[in-house]
Parts: structure tokens; C-alpha cells; sequence
């Protein structure tokens, strides 16, 4: 069976593929929360959007990784390990290389831990991406094909077409607000200069944004 086949066996297409980015970014939302109270003892947010409960690089990896399940189910653990790990640090390295680029602040840092690459990935996350790896394929994989198999249809795509209208405005929001933030911290540019950064400085605010993206540290400020 060759590619094309097989992709269109397992049901990927722009609606399947943009639903797993939904649901992974929420359950890494959530995995992420629960991780914090494990080490911390406290919820925190790890929201990548203004709006809604989105961890994007989870749902990023989710996409991927269902891609990737199609042609390594079958595979040994070692092997769906390896790859798993080598696309989910791909992905967080990548990753923060452009939130930086773009907007001059990272979310994370692994600069403290053992064999890490520009404190953007660490040998512990390369591990961990791993482990979550083979626990998606060899469980969520196999639940996420019956659950595709059955949203199809007219509702369905109408369904995908407002959520992808959603947020992508939340992405664009997010991006304004951030880079907006990132002013702020300089005296110079503190003053609205015009009606968007008026209302961006009154509904997006430091505190809302600092509840939001607790660990977002701009570089040079």
C-alpha cells in the first residue's frame, strides 16, 4: 500500500488533523497543569493563546505523532521511542527558536539541565517526548481512528471551519498581545500610541498577561 493510501486509510485530512491539534493542545493544557501540581503543588497555567486552554506545542506534536503512528504502530518500542523523542525535541526546539525570533521572549529554559541545546531542549525532555510518545501511539492512536472514523460529514467540516476561524483570530490576538507586552517594559513605548495599543494595553493588561503566560521571560528587558 503506498502513502497516499495509507493516509487516506486512517482518515488525514485537514478536518481529522486539525481536530487532534484541538485535542492535543487542551490535554497538553491540562498534562502540563497536572505537572505543575505534582512538582509545585499548585495549578498553573500553560496556555500558549488569550483565549482558551491551548498548549500549541502539544497539539502540534499530537498532529504529527498521528501521522507518524500510521507507519510506526506496527514497529518495535525501541524504534517508536527514538522517533517519538527525535520529532517531539525537533519540534520544542524549533519551536522556541521562533517564539524568540518573533517575539523576543521564551516560555522555557533548560539551561539548568543535564545535556541541554541552548537550554531549548534537555536530555530529560528528549526522554520524556519519548515516553509520551509510544503511550500515544500504542493507546490514544488506536481511540483516536474509531473516534475519526465517526465525525464526518457536512456538520462536521462546518464544525472545523468556524473552530479554525476561531482560532486562528486567537492566534493573531495572541501574537498582537504578546508583542504589545513586550512594549510595555520599555518606559518609551509604555503610552498607547494609538487606539489598537489602547485597547490592547486595557483588555490584555500586564497582570492578565503575566497570569496567562506565567513563564514567558522576554529577552533583553
Amino acid at each position: 500500500m503506498n502513502i497516499k493510501a495509507k493516509l487516506r486509510e486512517y482518515n488525514v485530512n485537514y478536518n481529522s488533523i486539525f481536530c487532534i491539534f484541538m485535542i492535543g493542545s487542551v490535554l497538553g493544557f491540562i498534562l502540563e497543569g497536572i505537572w505543575h501540581i505534582i512538582r509545585k503543588g499548585s495549578w498553573e497555567s500553560h496556555s500558549a493563546t488569550v483565549w482558551g486552554p491551548f498548549c500549541i506545542i502539544y497539539g502540534i506534536a499530537a498532529a504529527v505523532l498521528y501521522i507518524g503512528a500510521i507507519f510506526l504502530k506496527d514497529k518495535n518500542i525501541a524504534l517508536q521511542f527514538a522517533v517519538c523523542a527525535v520529532a517531539g525535541s525537533a519540534i520544542e526546539y524549533f519551536s522556541s527558536l521562533f517564539q524568540e525570533a518573533c517575539f523576543g521572549s521564551v516560555s522555557w529554559n533548560y539551561s539548568k539541565q543535564f545535556m541541554n541545546i541552548g537550554g531549548r531542549v534537555s536530555l530529560r525532555m528528549t526522554v520524556l517526548w519519548g515516553i509520551l510518545g509510544v503511550a500515544f501511539i500504542r493507546i490514544l492512536f488506536p481511540v483516536m481512528v474509531r473516534f475519526l472514523a465517526y465525525v464526518r460529514g457536512r456538520k462536521w467540516s462546518v464544525s472545523c471551519i468556524c473552530l479554525s476561524v476561531f482560532m486562528g483570530i486567537n492566534l493573531v490576538l495572541t501574537s498582537i498581545a504578546v508583542l504589545r507586552w513586550g512594549e510595555r517594559m520599555d518606559p518609551s513605548s509604555a503610552i498607547p500610541a494609538n487606539s489598537v495599543e489602547k485597547f490592547l494595553d486595557e483588555r490584555f493588561d500586564d497582570e492578565r498577561m503575566s497570569e496567562t503566560f506565567p513563564n514567558m521571560v522576554f529577552k533583553d528587558k
